[in-house]
């Protein structure tokens, strides 16, 4: 079940990168390779398996870029080669660079070459967190603005907060369809519930209930909060009731003594409670 639903979640990546990117990400690529492209290059190979490099661009100075997108740690190099010899033979003559860039929150150093007696080859991992979110904030197109989630964001909120500024200006299709890929990106830095917040707050108006991709995480956040409403309620009411045995057994408490009680979660008030049973003074139903 959990294969399936990481399966699940790495194909709802692999569709929202191959959206952001269906015109070359201009920005993106003068950070990444300090050219621009003039067209996205067919990527798709004939063989036995099916092979599918991410993306393949002509660049300004007639080059070929591939850049592959990867959300997980895992061994890239052969991979790679394939996809070295695949591009070289279906364009011959051309100067191929290819870059692994990474998007997922694990930590993780690759080898990124492949070193044998008849054999050298290698690439560049560039993990898109060295990149400042606002190099791709300062970017006219909305898809490399969305991106901007996954980079380094010395303030996450307010990065946010303009990113769901710019939605907000699409028409209502297309403001849905952008919320629903930046929550989807969002996920890989664990920054959903942030999204939603902000949304919020912000009033965009979409209907939840008819998205596929939002349903489910504003239905979680319903339920957690209606979980921890009562987690409080429970805490709240422990609490009362062992300040009011405390003030029958040993008189007014102390101020600080409310505080620290009222503080407190349900595991320690319910630890404090048992001590109380057998306590003779304050400081001994405390004690650990």
């Amino acid at each position: 079940m959990m294969e399936n639903q990481t399966e699940k979640n790495r194909s709802q990546y692999d569709t929202t990168f191959k959206d952001l990117f269906e015109q070359p990400p201009q920005r993106l690529l003068q950070i990444l390779i300090g050219r621009q492209a003039v067209e996205v290059l067919p990527v798709e190979f004939a063989s036995t398996q099916k092979r599918f490099p991410d993306l393949v661009f002509l660049l300004d100075d007639d080059s070929i870029f591939h850049l592959d997108l990867q959300s997980k740690p895992e061994e890239m190099e052969w991979r790679m080669l394939m996809y070295y010899s695949l591009i070289r033979q279906r364009y011959p003559g051309r100067v191929l660079v290819q870059k692994v860039l990474y998007v997922g929150q694990a930590v993780w150093n690759p080898q990124a070459s492949i070193e044998e007696k008849n054999l050298s080859f290698r690439y560049e991992v560039i993990d898109i967190r060295a990149i400042d979110c606002r190099e791709l904030m300062t970017s006219s197109t909305l898809e490399e603005n969305i991106l901007a989630i996954l980079c380094r964001m010395d303030n996450q909120k307010e990065t946010i907060r303009e990113i769901l500024h710019r939605i907000s200006e699409l028409p209502t299709k297309a403001r849905a369809d952008a919320l629903t890929k930046l929550v989807i990106l969002s996920r890989l830095r664990k920054l959903e519930t942030v999204v939603k917040t902000e949304a919020e707050e912000m009033s965009l108006t979409f209907n939840v209930m008819e998205n596929d991709v939002l349903r489910p995480l504003f239905m979680k956040a319903q339920m957690d909060g209606e979980q921890k409403g009562r987690q409080e309620g429970r805490q709240e009411e422990a609490a009362s009731m062992l300040l009011k045995q405390m003030r029958r057994k040993f008189g007014q408490t102390p101020d600080w003594v409310t505080e620290k009680v009222r503080s407190a979660n349900l595991e320690l008030i319910e630890t404090w409670s048992d001590n109380f049973v057998f306590a003779n003074s304050v400081d001994e139903v405390f004690a650990s």
